[in-house]
């Protein structure tokens, strides 16, 4: 993926103390004392990169599999994660971490707005450190209770308080690093919103927020109000964008904003359509997540093969409603792995550390193998890309430490964390239990009625004393 380098169909990479020293042509590079892992009949790529992941509800795989956006939140934050324990909070994150890990994905965007006191957030920071991947422990920001904390200012100023403590705990030069996750916007007046991101500035956190998620929703849509108020942080990860108008995306280009799509949870929630089209035509590269595994599968190889096939028909349409017949595809399977790898690199801050095989850049190394396969490929790249899952990923290393070989996790016992991930999964079914009941469709949509008045109301806020409309008469 370093266009200055180019494909090698008989390639090496060597890798030295963490770091790629080498890649080229297989006879060119010569390490006599090296370890060699045996690439033949396989595809070597960056490590993959996933832009936002809630690895904290990996237990509950598949429990929110037919549900739309908002029963799927009212769920999550009305019964799942209240009924999840502290231990489980960070057995849930190591083994979401672990999934991330079998699949080829190296490093991730824990989006962690589960937890609900300090103890949870400490447990699922561990349950990252413990796996081995590559993370950015993203702190979710919000006003609900926090431990003794109640509901409002004294939830939020807790929260606030342990994400610097968090920070001032974690290495900066870790595997895992402490970022920010937005309080979601509109559901805390627009002040707190202001000090968290200047919180984030001032303390080089990573931060991200679910922006303009919701087609048809005023909700999560505040990049205006942000723009009104100088708030366009660069670098800022915006997930899902959805609700995007063209100003709005130019207004996050023109900050050099970042964007994250988790196509497969918006086209089933009816999030809108994911705009990797609209980004990339606005000089955003956009990056891929999978959002959550009790929606999805937990694999972004999945996720590519869909953006990319997604995008396809949406081009193909439009040339149907000229009534003509497509001739040409804008995109391919490159551009779906770059998606993946280097632009996800690039979301975090990071392409000048991972996201290509370039000599110098740390050793997130990651071999697509065709040993199932029972014929050869025409086109390695795109059976790799669309062809594989993560049963075909042979090998994945982490700064150049070996985290699965030939097919198979190591440094971990995957038979007990098996037996424990299930029991764990059973606690939280019988806590749900214990929980308020789930939603009508007459409650949920109530619950979108109500989350829209607060999103107005909060969002109202930010201009409080600032513009009369006697003085917007008088400007004009």
């Amino acid at each position: 993926m370093d266009d200055s380098l180019g494909d090698f169909p008989n390639g090496a990479v060597l890798v030295e103390d963490g770091i790629i020293t080498a890649v080229g042509r297989a006879e060119d590079i010569k390490s006599p004392d090296a370890e060699i892992i045996d690439a033949t009949d396989g595809v070597l790529i960056p490590g993959m990169v996933d832009t936002h992941r809630h690895a904290s509800m990996s237990l509950t795989r598949g429990l929110g599999a037919d549900q739309s956006l908002f029963h799927f939140l009212s769920n999550t934050y009305l019964r799942w994660l209240p009924a999840t324990s502290v231990p489980d909070m960070e057995l849930s994150s190591f083994v979401g971490a672990l999934e991330a890990l079998d699949s080829g994905v190296t490093t991730i965007v824990d989006t962690c707005e589960s937890f609900h006191s300090g103890e949870h957030a400490e447990a699922e920071l561990r349950g990252l450190k413990k796996s081995g991947i590559r993370a950015f422990f993203c702190f979710a920001m919000s006003d609900d209770a926090y431990g003794s904390a109640a509901v409002g200012m004294d939830g939020w100023k807790a929260r606030l308080a342990h994400v610097e403590e968090l920070k001032s705990k974690t290495l900066s030069d870790g595997l895992v690093q402490v970022g920010m996750a937005l309080s979601q916007p509109g559901t805390v007046p627009f002040d707190l919103t202001r000090t968290e991101l200047k919180f984030a500035d001032k303390h080089a956190l990573l931060c991200c927020s679910h922006s303009c998620a919701i087609e048809n929703s005023i909700t999560t849509k505040d990049i205006e109000d942000r723009a009104q108020h100088g708030l366009m942080m660069p670098g800022h990860l915006y997930i899902h964008c959805t609700n995007l108008t063209k100003r709005e995306i130019g207004l996050i280009a023109r900050s050099q904003g970042k964007v994250s799509i988790a196509t497969e949870t918006e086209m089933q929630m009816g999030m809108g359509i994911p705009p990797i089209r609209a980004c990339i035509e606005h000089g955003i590269q956009p990056s891929l997540s999978i959002d959550t595994s009790s929606a999805v599968a937990p694999d972004l190889l999945s996720q590519m093969r869909l953006a990319l096939q997604m995008q396809r028909c949406f081009d193909n349409d439009t040339v149907h409603k000229t009534r003509q017949v497509p001739l040409e595809l804008d995109f391919g399977v490159r551009d779906a792995l770059r998606w993946g790898t280097r632009n996800g690199a690039e979301a975090v801050g990071m392409l000048d550390r991972i996201g290509t095989l370039t000599p110098g850049k740390q050793a997130d190394v990651v071999l697509i193998s065709s040993k199932r396969a029972l014929s050869a490929s025409a086109y390695p790249l795109a059976t790799a890309v669309l062809h594989s899952s993560p049963a075909d990923v042979d090998t994945v290393m982490v700064k150049g430490e070996v985290r699965k070989r030939d097919g198979h996790l190591v440094g971990h016992d995957i038979a007990d964390i098996r037996i424990k991930a299930k029991a764990g999964l059973q606690r939280i079914m019988e806590n749900v239990e214990k929980m308020r009941p789930e939603m009508t469709i007459e409650e949920i949509r109530q619950y979108l009625l109500d989350a829209e008045n607060l999103t107005r109301s909060n969002l109202a806020k930010a201009y409080f004393g600032e513009m009369t409309r006697g003085d917007w008469m008088r400007q004009r």
